[in-house]
């Protein structure tokens, strides 16, 4: 039914233009009318010349490879969270490769406490690689 009520609206919408086309074209064509068909077509042929000249600029780019010069990524880093907890982990590769990772917080040391006693969120986060058969954490 939803469709049905689809190509109703569409059939009455086209019905719609084609009306006011009718309605347009039984108008007298003046100055005011030409000149805004002037603009239009000036405005439609600066776009389109645009739009070309935009595509055949990135393939030429394309073309010559410039985007491998770009510099390389600047490396993320991996030491704190966006709290500023201390990331206990793996390497970074150890953790892409796995399947299962455990992430947990665990409270600082006594030394650790001291040493960071104005910490807003006390305690480290930990990542290690799990074993998802065995539920063990390695």
């Amino acid at each position: 039914m939803r469709h049905v009520f689809h190509v109703l609206i569409s059939i009455l919408m086209w019905c719609l233009f084609g009306y006011y086309w009718y309605v347009v074209s039984g108008r007298e064509i003046g100055d005011d009318t030409i000149q805004a068909l002037g603009v239009l077509t000036v405005v439609i042929i600066l776009g389109l010349t645009f739009t070309l000249w935009w595509v055949a600029h990135n393939k030429r780019l394309a073309r010559r490879n410039r985007r491998s010069a770009a510099p390389p990524a600047v490396p993320e880093k991996f030491d704190t969270d966006y709290l500023l907890r201390p990331i206990v982990a793996p390497d970074i590769k150890v953790l892409q490769a796995a399947s299962v990772i455990d992430i947990h917080l665990e409270p600082f040391s006594e030394a650790e406490a001291e040493a960071n006693p104005d910490h807003e969120y006390p305690g480290k986060k930990v990542y290690s690689v799990a074993n998802p058969t065995a539920g063990e954490v390695r």
